[in-house]
C-alpha cells in the first residue's frame, strides 16, 4: 500500500501534513484510520466528519484545505480526477494477459501484444484487435469488426452483428436488408455489460477514441459517435444517428433514426429525441426539448 508521499509525487502535488502510509481507498462514509479519500464539496457534515477522523489522507482543492486542519491533504483542484488516477496507479489488481482455453478465435484474426480474452468469447474471421485490450466472458466480436488500443469490453457484449433492417416485397413480407459493413472502435473505448454495437448496412459503425458505455447499452447499425462521448446505461441509439464529440446520453434515453446530436450535448435520462440537438444544448422529456440556461 502507499504512502501519501508516494501518492504526491506520483499526481506532483503539494503534500501538507504528515507522510501516512499503508493507505487504503474508502469513501468519506466508510473512511477511518489510514484511509484516503478525496473531498469536493463544502457540506459542513462531510468537513466535521474528516477532522474527527485520525490518519487519514484526503485529497482535495486548495480552498478546502483550509477547512482539514486535522488531516494529511493532498492539494489537487480537480479531487475526483486525482483519485481516480491513484485507484488505478496503486490500488487496482494488475492482471496478466492471457486467451482463455475456452475462447474461439479465428485463425485470420489479428490479436495485439498484451490482449486479453475471457472464457467463452468468439472471435470470429477478419477481426483485428489493438495493444493491451481487454475483453470480458462471452463476448463475441463478428466477422470483420476492429477494436483499438486499451479497449475495455465487457462481458456477454456482442459487436459487429447484422443489424435490423427490412424492405417489404409484393406481398407486404419483411425481407432483411444483408449488412455486410463492419464495426470500428477507436483507441481507449469501454463498452459495458450486455450492449450491442451494430455492424452497418453497407460501410462502418464507428466509436471514436475514449467513448464510453454503460451497461445494456444498444448502438444500432450506421452510427457515428465522436470522441469522448459518453452513454449511460439502458440507452438505444438508432441507425445512422450521428453523435459529436463530449456528448452526454443520459439512462434510458431513446435517439431516433438519422438524427445527429452536436458536439457538448447532454441528454437527460429517459428523453426521447426525435430531432436534432445543437451543440452546447440540453434537452429533456419526451419528446425532448431544449432546457433553458439559467442565465439566459
Amino acid at each position: 500500500m502507499p504512502s501519501t508521499k508516494e501518492i504526491a509525487d506520483f499526481l506532483a502535488v503539494p503534500l501538507l501534513g504528515e507522510n501516512l502510509s499503508g493507505l487504503k481507498p474508502n469513501s468519506l462514509q466508510a473512511a477511518g484510520k489510514n484511509s484516503i479519500v478525496f473531498l469536493g464539496n463544502d457540506r459542513p457534515e462531510d468537513i466535521e466528519r474528516l477532522n474527527k477522523l485520525h490518519k487519514i489522507a484526503c485529497i482535495t482543492t486548495t480552498a478546502l484545505s483550509k477547512h482539514l486542519p486535522s488531516c494529511t491533504v493532498l492539494i489537487h483542484e480537480q479531487p475526483r480526477l486525482a483519485f481516480c488516477k491513484i485507484l488505478e496507479r496503486f490500488f487496482v489488481p494488475t492482471r496478466t494477459p492471457c486467451h482463455a482455453t475456452t475462447a474461439t478465435i479465428a485463425s485470420s484474426a489479428e490479436i495485439g501484444v498484451d490482449v486479453a480474452i475471457g472464457p467463452g468469447s468468439v472471435i470470429e474471421n477478419g477481426v483485428s484487435i489493438g495493444p493491451g485490450t481487454r475483453l470480458g466472458n462471452n463476448v463475441t466480436l463478428a466477422e470483420g469488426t476492429a477494436i483499438g488500443q486499451n479497449c475495455i469490453i465487457k462481458s456477454n457484449t456482442t459487436i459487429g452483428e447484422p443489424g435490423f433492417g427490412f424492405a417489404l416485397d409484393e406481398k407486404k413480407r419483411p425481407i432483411r436488408f444483408p449488412h455486410i459493413g463492419n464495426v470500428r472502435l477507436g483507441n481507449n473505448v469501454e463498452i459495458g455489460a450486455n450492449c450491442t454495437v451494430v455492424r452497418a448496412a453497407l460501410d462502418t459503425t464507428i466509436l471514436g477514441d475514449d467513448v464510453k458505455t454503460d451497461d445494456h447499452v444498444h448502438i444500432a447499425h450506421n452510427a457515428i459517435i465522436g470522441p469522448r462521448t459518453q452513454i449511460a446505461a439502458g440507452a438505444v441509439l438508432s441507425g445512422s444517428v450521428k453523435i459529436g464529440a463530449d456528448v452526454w446520453i443520459g439512462p434510458n434515453a431513446t435517439l431516433s433514426d438519422y438524427i445527429s446530436i452536436g458536439d457538448g450535448a447532454r441528454i437527460g435520462i429517459g428523453s426521447v429525441v426525435t430531432r436534432p440537438v445543437p451543440p452546447d444544448t440540453t434537452v429533456f422529456g419526451n419528446p425532448a426539448r431544449r432546457v433553458p440556461r439559467k442565465d439566459s
